[in-house]
């Protein structure tokens, strides 16, 4: 796989963190995974309790991201401090692919929307996108999943909400930028129950399709952000700069 190329940041909600998936950022991965932990549990934590809950979440969400960039994620975004104990099951996956077909983005775009028809969630949104001057594919289906049949009784199944956008690198032909959203919710009808493993926080569980609906219009205001840098011949605003400063990706 060729080394991740593009350049671009975009702006995450407080409370989420992006987290270094690829091989050759493990150690800033180790170092951010401590942060995000350290925040996540109260201060008025035992210490004899503190301390091996606080090593099993670190061991669980480094795992979990690891095992993303070992599929090819560059980095995970997750939600890591609660909101009146609450913490959204949901997730962004970032990750660079080389498409070596030599067609035109237009032309890839459209075969990505194409494919999509069949299990869009919307039929009437066509999932054509502007990001940045540029054309993307925006693709959301929903995915009823089966629980494990020990915890059937409580939760009997569990509906993914799952939003792409997949974005040509302007200045790289064939490099594509892909940002995965997943929002997981119960089905009308059930009660919420269960956890969320990728986020490692105490308080993850799943939400009600309306909350679901919700965490998808956050993560499209999201990618409104989304801005190239380092474009060959072009500098970068103040604005761009100010934001790689504070936050995204350099």
């Amino acid at each position: 796989m060729t080394a991740p190329l593009a350049s671009f940041l975009v702006v995450v909600p407080p409370g989420w963190a992006r987290l270094p998936a690829d091989e050759e950022h493990r150690a800033e991965l180790g170092a951010e995974v401590r942060r995000v932990v350290d925040r996540a549990l109260p201060d008025d934590l035992p210490r004899d309790r503190a301390e091996p809950l606080r090593q099993e979440m670190r061991k669980r969400l480094f795992a979990t991201v690891v095992e993303a960039g070992d599929t090819g994620a560059t980095a995970v975004y997750l939600p890591v401090q609660p909101v009146d104990g609450f913490t959204p099951a949901a997730s962004i996956i970032e990750s660079e692919v080389d498409d070596e077909s030599e067609q035109e983005p237009a032309e890839v775009v459209a075969e990505i929307l194409a494919d999509a028809l069949p299990d869009r969630y919307d039929p009437s949104d066509p999932g054509l996108r502007e990001v940045d001057g540029g054309i993307a594919a925006r693709t959301e289906t929903l995915v009823r999943r089966a629980v494990p049949a020990e915890v059937a009784g409580e939760l009997p199944a569990v509906d993914d909400r799952q939003v792409v956008w997949t974005i040509p690198v302007p200045h790289r032909p064939g490099r594509w930028v892909v940002m995965s959203f997943s929002a997981v919710s119960t089905p009308a009808g059930t009660s919420p129950a269960g956890t969320n493993p990728a986020a490692a926080a105490p308080a993850a569980v799943t939400t009600d399709a309306r909350i679901a609906d919700a965490l998808v219009t956050l993560f499209d205001a999201v990618m409104t952000t989304f801005r190239w840098t380092d474009v060959p011949g072009v500098e970068p605003t103040t604005l761009e700069q100010r934001l790689a400063e504070i936050g995204g990706r350099a």
